[in-house]
């Protein structure tokens, strides 16, 4: 049998999204679960089904009477499991950002260029809604 090679990059970007995959998960879904359970959250969940189907924009309005920009809104309502299980979804969400840059330090030049340009992209998309006005019209 044949032993398969594979590049450290390679290996470096599958671990740390392996292990941040698992971070975010445990992370979204025991707050979410207690929110579930218990319905102690920002948003009533009965409401938070009643207006499941709407834009974001529509969502907030209806269910806080609140227009959401940025992070903010999250940010300051991380006592309530239902706002602390969004940390998780943001782990989820930087996870290929991270396995980018993880795996930047093990790549050969020619992929450390094509991986800056996709981590300087990415980083764009993340701060974007801090300076944009930015909805889920």
């Amino acid at each position: 049998m044949r032993e398969v090679k594979v590049d450290p990059m390679n290996t470096a970007f599958a671990r740390t999204m392996e292990i941040l995959t698992y971070i975010g998960l445990i992370l979204m879904i025991v707050p979410g679960l207690i929110y579930i359970l218990t319905g102690t959250g920002y948003v009533d969940t009965v409401k938070a089904v009643e207006n499941w189907g709407k834009s974001a924009s529509e969502f907030w309005k209806s269910t806080k009477g609140i227009e959401v920009h940025g992070y903010s809104w999250f940010l300051n309502n991380l006592s309530y499991f239902d706002c602390l299980s969004i940390i998780g979804i943001v782990i989820l969400a930087v996870t290929p950002l991270f396995s980018m840059i993880a795996s930047m330090v093990k790549a050969d030049t020619k992929y450390k260029i094509i991986l800056l340009i996709a981590v300087i992209e990415f980083v764009v998309a993340i701060v974007r809604p801090l300076f944009m006005h930015v909805t889920g019209h």
